[in-house]
């Protein structure tokens, strides 16, 4: 046995199979395969089983597999702790964050970052956050940045980064238009079915009683677009809007209101902060 082999095996168990760990470590399926048959042999038993198309553990893979995770929990804190020791943010940073936080916040930060620490090579994941959350409880991912989140798996904790400033806005020939006040678009119902509370629509209810949720969509750069469009009105934070706030092009219907929203930062209870996350994280506030 060696690290290589348990390692693959590892990986297979985590992804729920071959194919899944063929994309993940980027190996052909077969080499893989072949390294989990060298480590059955060495063991001297089976570590999956095949159910129809699936493989699954066997009852001595599981306890492999448990014994696996903490060894691979212990390799990801050494790794920490040989990054704090050299004391340079350098290799790969893999985190996750929401459409509108990767797609706009995360390059002013990265910009900043990277002339600090060339050697950083940040991979930036975005989606749903239940699907972040996933990938995030596996070690995959360091940590995720979010606005709205689902209830937190006991794998996760969650913290607030800092507060962003959020404008209720409609475009700005449409302001007296109540067809297009009274159509609010919604997003966090999308990733938490179970949400009933809307608090900027009842702050816009208070001055269109018709207003209800129109639309609805998690990604808030389109959002952007379907304001732009005419489509009805939404709440989009400071760094989305900035400048058609400040062309004219979108107005706030709530001037006097400041609105403002956590950026949440969620990691594993576990984990161990690293040198690049901590350094990345210096440079959001």
């Amino acid at each position: 046995m060696n690290l290589l082999h348990l390692q693959y095996f590892y990986v297979v168990a985590k992804e729920g199979g071959f194919t899944n760990a063929s994309k993940t470590l980027r190996i052909q399926q077969p080499a893989i395969s072949r390294m989990v048959k060298q480590l059955e042999d060495s063991l001297g038993f089976a570590l999956f089983e095949r159910v129809g198309r699936r493989v699954q553990l066997t009852a001595q893979g599981k306890e492999v597999f448990e014994r696996s995770q903490r060894i691979f929990e212990e390799v990801d804190s050494l790794q920490s702790a040989v990054g704090h020791l050299s004391a340079t943010a350098q290799g790969p940073l893999n985190f996750g964050a929401s459409e509108p936080i990767a797609s706009h916040f995360v390059p002013d930060v990265l910009g900043t970052l990277l002339a600090e620490a060339p050697q950083l090579y940040p991979v930036v994941y975005s989606g749903s956050a239940s699907m972040l959350f996933e990938k995030i409880s596996s070690g995959e991912l360091e940590f995720g940045l979010f606005f709205h989140i689902p209830s937190l798996p006991p794998t996760l904790k969650m913290k607030v980064l800092k507060k962003i400033r959020f404008h209720l806005v409609i475009r700005k020939d449409l302001r007296k238009k109540a067809a297009a006040l009274e159509s609010f678009i919604g997003s966090r119902e999308i990733d938490d079915t179970t949400t009933r509370a809307f608090p900027t629509l009842e702050k816009l209810k208070k001055l269109h009683p018709k207003a209800s949720i129109k639309i609805s969509s998690n990604n808030l750069t389109a959002h952007r677009t379907m304001v732009l469009k005419g489509l009805g009105c939404a709440v989009l934070p400071d760094f989305l809007i900035e400048q058609d706030l400040k062309s004219g092009t979108l107005t706030d219907l709530l001037p006097a209101e400041n609105l403002q929203f956590d950026l949440k930062l969620v990691q594993r209870q576990t984990a161990v902060p690293s040198l690049n996350m901590q350094t990345f994280l210096h440079h959001c506030k």
